[in-house]
């Protein structure tokens, strides 16, 4: 397995310059569609709904809720195909994230994604490192969602194929 941290500097040139360390370090040369999903900063279901032209599902494997974090994880599904796009975990720290939100992803019904564009909660994503799993043959990111200062969530996603 192959790790690259990833620092907020000139985050275009610098994500570029990322991903290309990535590929030489590993060996494997990354395609464009996993490059936009490495290094967006926006809701990854929305531009894989863009990327497979088809509207997209997230499926909740596994929820386990304590009183100061909720883990969760998730697989992303093209809706038209079926095909598995993404599987994510996540660690949500509660008490960084306002009551509403909680309960929304309590609720299992939406990804986290959706539940923060629709609630228009002023967040930031910082993507910390960007990787390649040999044995499985996926590149993978890692990110936070910083929201008043403090990290709320931190995700895990692994990419798999666009078919």
């Amino acid at each position: 397995m192959v790790v690259v941290s990833v620092k907020v500097e000139d985050f275009g040139n610098h994500m570029l310059q990322k991903i290309s360390e990535l590929e030489n370090n590993s060996n494997i040369t990354v395609n464009l569609f996993e490059k936009v999903l490495l290094a967006e900063t926006g809701t990854i279901e929305q531009v894989l709904s863009i990327l497979t032209n088809s509207e997209i599902t997230v499926k909740i494997l596994k929820q386990k809720e304590s009183t100061e974090l909720i883990e969760r994880e998730v697989n992303i599904i093209n809706k038209k195909t079926g095909h598995k796009l993404v599987y994510a975990k996540s660690n949500i720290i509660i008490s960084n994230l306002p009551v509403e939100i909680i309960d929304q992803i309590k609720r299992k019904g939406l990804g986290i994604g959706t539940i923060l564009a629709g609630s228009e909660l002023e967040t930031f994503k910082k993507i910390i490192e960007i990787g390649y799993n040999s044995r499985t043959k996926s590149v993978f990111r890692k990110y936070q969602i910083i929201y008043r200062a403090k990290v709320c969530i931190e995700i895990k996603e692994v990419f798999f194929q666009l078919k």
